[in-house]
């Protein structure tokens, strides 16, 4: 079974590898895909925002990203093959299209930020071709020129680095205009490849507490999403389990929305 349904959500179940080999492919071919990484702070926002939830829902593929998840996808009965998410998803798509010779792009992050991403990757593969870079400060009267200079460039991947929901958005959006077959938003990796940020070492990834160390790096900006989320993300899960696996799998996300209310951006 390559699918799972959590909250409501299809989400794609594949190992880190063969979800960049099927990247990569598809750029080759031209198939049209976008792709989003959900997490337990994800879960929460479609929660409250039904323009995100149906931006998720709207035949985009999903992964399961964070320990949050795995615990869900147990509490459903499912067992993920990997925990796929967009930062240890990028050297693997950057491997397989340098030798495929695939052209990538990156939009997203401080000025700077994203050139810095691009020269680090191509010093581990040479022959990997980065054929279009710009940060995430433009304005929506750049937007037109900027999805122009996109096109013309030729890239085959775009990595949209905004922040959740803003990324998945801006890609909902802008994919009719895009020539681009494979959009994805990948939220805070182009400051981790870039150097800006750094990476929670490979044992803290593995215990699933990525999450507490970027709440130490960043106490501030993340106390929100982690302190206060966190539990939220858990109860919303046991709350569901208790009603049974199914319900945890098939019922709709959205709880406290008025209607009529499309949340918030």
């Amino acid at each position: 079974m390559n699918h799972i349904s959590l909250f409501g959500l299809n989400i794609d179940d594949k190992t880190l590898a063969d979800t960049s080999a099927s990247i990569v492919c598809d750029a080759k071919l031209g198939v049209r895909q976008k792709i989003y990484f959900v997490n337990a702070h994800c879960i929460n926002v479609a929660a409250t925002n039904i323009k995100y939830l149906n931006v998720l829902q709207d035949g985009a593929l999903l992964y399961a990203d964070g320990s949050g998840m795995r615990l869900t996808s147990k509490l459903a009965g499912f067992s993920l093959k990997d925990n796929v998410n967009g930062t240890d998803l990028f050297p693997l798509v950057c491997r397989d299209a340098a030798n495929s010779g695939i052209k990538l792009a990156l939009l997203g992050a401080r000025p700077g930020i994203a050139q810095r991403c691009a020269d680090n990757m191509r010093n581990q593969f040479p022959n990997l071709e980065f054929v279009w870079i710009h940060d995430g400060y433009f304005s929506l009267d750049d937007e037109v020129n900027l999805i122009n200079t996109i096109n013309e460039s030729g890239a085959q991947i775009l990595f949209v680095a905004m922040g959740v929901p803003k990324q998945e958005l801006w890609i909902a959006r802008n994919a009719d205009r895009l020539h681009v077959p494979i959009l994805l938003g990948v939220g805070a990796l182009l400051d981790f490849y870039s150097g800006t940020m750094p990476r929670a070492p490979r044992r803290v990834r593995q215990l699933g507490l990525e999450w507490l160390f970027r709440l130490i790096i960043e106490p501030r900006r993340m106390f929100v999403r982690y302190v206060v989320g966190n539990p939220v993300f858990i109860l919303r899960a046991l709350w569901r389990r208790l009603r049974g696996q199914k319900y945890l799998q098939e019922v709709p996300l959205i709880e406290s929305v008025e209607k009529g209310s499309c949340g918030h951006d």
